[in-house]
């Protein structure tokens, strides 16, 4: 078989099981991506949120870039590039970041994640069916709001009054939904796979963080900043960001947005058990509220194709 040939059938893989896989890559991706934040506050680095945050793209651009070439070749990696979009994703990765860090630092790792994923899948559906993406569903509709209940529960009444935290937060969210939303879109006008999107999207982000890599990273003077860095870069977002990829090949963007809900509840139980943190019983209640509304979701999705299923199926 072809390089080429193999790389078609990659990206044209049985449509129930690329669901059944890609709901399960999210949620792995999940894991990853809720240990950056908190590996940063237990180790107390003191790299600044927009160094980190620079990092983590630089990266995993690298990282998500090569993977996407060699796994599927560059003709889509050369296509991708040259398409504005892309360059509007990778404005909304390297912002998304930088932000994300920005808010988890001023108000706290959990309310952090919480305010940059719980904005994302209503900002998500929404945007996903103005661009063509996939029309919100009554699915998507109850599992966003357990989510965002259970999210709720979790966190409480929070006596923060960080403004600048919150906003940063908000604006992580938004950027995420962006990138969701676009890379779902992509997908399916261009023949490319998830990861060669994000891989593009990201291989751009590396580019713009270069400066801010080259300026503000003094505070890498250790073998232990250095390994948080790296971990940062290529696990937390090369190796996540390949698992999340699959999500957008194959799920509705509202879809992506609201699985990633997990994050937050991980997030939170690391920061009980991990950091510390203390944990109510509203909170465990929230906790299980979430699952439900995850495990509704992967049902409904494994189960269900969407167009761009179909179209491969019928084609």
């Amino acid at each position: 078989m072809t390089k080429a040939s193999s790389s078609s059938s990659a990206r044209h893989a049985s449509p129930k099981n690329g669901r059944q896989l890609a709901v399960v890559s999210v949620l792995l991706a999940c894991v990853l991506f809720s240990t950056s934040a908190t590996g940063r506050a237990y180790l107390d680095f003191p790299g600044s949120s927009i160094s980190v945050g620079a990092w983590r793209v630089f990266l995993g651009g690298i990282g998500l870039a090569a993977y996407a070439a060699i796994r599927y070749g560059t003709s889509g990696l050369r296509r991708l590039v040259k398409i504005p979009i892309v360059w509007v994703m990778a404005l909304a990765v390297l912002a998304y970041q930088i932000s994300f860090f920005i808010g988890a630092a001023r108000i706290g790792v959990a309310m952090g994640t919480l305010g940059a994923l719980a904005t994302a899948p209503f900002f998500a559906g929404v945007l996903g069916w103005i661009v063509g993406t996939g029309k919100p569903t009554a699915v998507w509709a109850v599992s966003t709001a357990m989510g965002v209940v259970g999210l709720a529960l979790i966190t409480g009444v929070s006596e923060v009054r960080d403004n600048l935290g919150f906003f940063a937060v908000f604006i992580s969210g938004v950027m995420y939904a962006v990138f969701t939303v676009f890379g779902v879109r992509l997908t399916r006008t261009h023949d490319v796979t998830g990861v060669e999107v994000l891989g593009a999207a990201f291989g751009i982000g590396a580019v713009l963080s270069l400066p801010i890599v080259l300026f503000t990273s003094a505070w890498i003077n250790s073998a232990l900043l250095v390994g948080f860095v790296l971990y940062i870069g290529l696990a937390t977002t090369a190796l996540g960001y390949i698992l999340f990829g699959n999500g957008l090949t194959h799920l509705n963007p509202g879809t992506v947005s609201t699985l990633t809900l997990a994050e937050p509840v991980l997030a939170t139980l690391m920061g009980v058990y991990i950091l510390g943190e203390v944990m109510n019983l509203r909170g465990w209640i929230g906790c299980a509220v979430i699952i439900g509304a995850l495990a509704l979701l992967g049902i409904v999705e494994s189960r269900t194709p969407t167009k761009s299923n179909l179209e491969t199926s019928n084609a």
